[in-house]
């Protein structure tokens, strides 16, 4: 009964996800911005791997705001929605491990079909923490040494459009800026030369910035 209770929550969060135009844009250079990470406190932006050894990289949110209220800071969120595109040689997801509760309705049957959807609601509320949410931690294993990216995109049927979104728990629907600075940047790279760029800033610099 209670796992029932959970996923009909869940679904009650992602329900109040609908179309909207009225937050899609970018509000500030470093609010609500998600990217991929070695570290679950959103640093460490690329990875040169040992073949056949799963790497733990994560989904990570950095500083969820409210920008239509002076920009404060988010207690909390309950939904989000996004796609992991994969560009190269095909990875093994090992695993995606979302938080407690959650319930995705997106298509993450199969990364051989060269993206990950995720369309989250979560049951019970997850808090912010040191200004970022670990949205998702996943395992991958790389079996080709060639070259393979990463970016984020909205989903197929995205609440606001051609935009990423997550909602806090008092109901407000935020566009997720994409970590790159653009819309359709790389955001995480295997076996890439170097660290992807993050609006010329490591990720844990802009943290900084909100601790």
């Amino acid at each position: 009964m209670k796992k029932l209770l959970f996923a009909v929550s869940a679904l009650a969060a992602l329900a109040l996800l609908t179309p909207s135009t009225g937050f899609a844009q970018h509000e500030s250079s470093f609010n609500n911005q998600v990217g991929l990470f070695l570290n679950p406190d959103g640093t460490g932006a690329s990875a040169t791997v040992t073949l056949g050894a799963p790497v733990s990289v994560y989904l990570v949110l950095i500083n969820p705001t409210d920008v239509e209220a002076g920009e404060a800071p988010y207690p909390d969120m309950n939904a989000f929605e996004c796609t992991l595109n994969f560009n190269g040689p095909a990875l093994f997801k090992l695993a995606d491990v979302l938080p407690a509760t959650a319930v995705n309705v997106g298509d993450n049957t199969d990364i051989n079909q060269g993206f990950l959807e995720y369309i989250v609601g979560l049951g019970t509320s997850m808090p912010i923490v040191n200004a970022s949410a670990t949205l998702i931690s996943f395992q991958f294993m790389a079996t080709n040494p060639g070259l393979t990216e990463i970016t984020l995109t909205q989903t197929q049927f995205p609440s606001i459009p051609n935009e990423m979104a997550f909602q806090s728990v008092s109901g407000q629907l935020r566009v997720m800026n994409n970590a790159s600075g653009a819309a359709d940047g790389v955001v995480f790279a295997f076996n890439s030369l170097g660290v992807v760029a993050i609006e010329d800033a490591s990720f844990g610099s802009v943290k900084s910035l909100f601790r």
